[in-house]
């Protein structure tokens, strides 16, 4: 689809550039005579002898002008790669206690924590307080079963079908941050599995088991982060941050967390590794949705009276 558009803008650009050396532009002598704006001879020849001939004009090449919307993209994106790259140097006092307190969180999960709470979502099935959990679990298998590259590329697709279909420029570039934060997201993944090298909760090896720095590649040593669920929270934090509204991030939300129980619940990965994995999502969508903020109206509801008629105006 990208190719198709990019190539359609190059034949227009190609076919612009033909018209202007053709002169399809050009008006007569003959046709100014006749005309009330007719100006005299001997101005005409001053302005004909002012005016460099058409044959030496400089007109922009068509190769030039056909890959300008690939320059284009490829600029749009590298910056916005590079922006999350050098996030982390660009981050204010806030952010540095935010990043501190999510480190600890984690690094207590890890030592007291995701033992007891695979025991009690993984293995023990008779926990009445963990139904809710569960029931969204059902929701992330959906997510599970497609797999997080085939959901995404499904969801990008329809999105940009849409967008196009309807002229939608803010769904267009919803399309693009999205791809971006995903393709993002999935690059750290991968590396922090290959860092880490943590054993999954089904190896039965515990939670403290880590082979750093050992790349095996082997699954059952790549536990953290979770990358369904970093995939699921990078896709629905953009979605989330654009359309600012209750009612799209509620569920955005939603479905990213029922990954992540589900992740849980499957027993993949340990509670850390879907914090770790949402926490990446999350920061990457909203690294790219700041970058590129949209100007959202709030909406409201009025009253109005318009002569013997009297209503409710909504804005959204």
């Amino acid at each position: 689809m990208k190719n198709k558009q990019i190539s359609c803008l190059a034949c227009i650009c190609l076919i612009t550039v033909v018209c202007q050396n053709n002169g399809y532009a050009q008006v007569s002598e003959d046709t100014l005579k006749g005309s009330p704006i007719a100006m005299p001879r001997s101005r005409m020849e001053n302005v004909a002898q002012a005016s460099p001939p058409a044959d030496k004009r400089s007109a922009p090449h068509p190769v030039s002008e056909g890959l300008r919307p690939i320059k284009n993209f490829v600029k749009t994106v590298g910056g916005d790669i590079l922006h999350v790259a050098t996030s982390p140097v660009r981050m204010s006092k806030n952010d540095g206690l935010q990043l501190l307190a999510f480190t600890a969180i984690t690094t207590g999960f890890v030592s007291r924590g995701d033992r007891p709470i695979d025991e009690e979502f993984g293995i023990e099935v008779d926990n009445s307080y963990l139904l809710p959990a569960r029931g969204l679990a059902r929701i992330g298998e959906v997510y599970d079963h497609i797999s997080p590259k085939r959901f995404s590329t499904a969801l990008s697709i329809a999105m940009l079908t849409g967008g196009l279909a309807f002229r939608d420029k803010k769904l267009l570039k919803t399309t693009r941050l999205m791809f971006e934060s995903v393709f993002i997201t999935q690059l750290i993944t991968s590396w922090s599995k290959d860092l880490f090298g943590r054993s999954r909760p089904y190896t039965g090896k515990g939670p403290h088991h880590f082979e750093l720095f050992a790349a095996s590649g082997a699954q059952g040593s790549r536990s953290m982060p979770s990358g369904h669920t970093s995939s699921a929270f990078a896709m629905m934090t953009v979605i989330a941050k654009q359309y600012d509204r209750w009612w799209v991030k509620i569920p955005a939300y939603t479905f990213a967390v029922s990954v992540a129980c589900q992740r849980m619940n499957s027993r993949q990965h340990w509670a850390s590794d879907v914090i770790v994995g949402g926490g990446i999502g999350y920061w990457v969508g909203s690294a790219l949705a700041n970058r590129n903020p949209e100007q959202s109206k709030s909406s409201s509801i009025s009253p109005y009276l318009f002569g013997n008629r009297i209503g409710l105006a909504m804005n959204f």
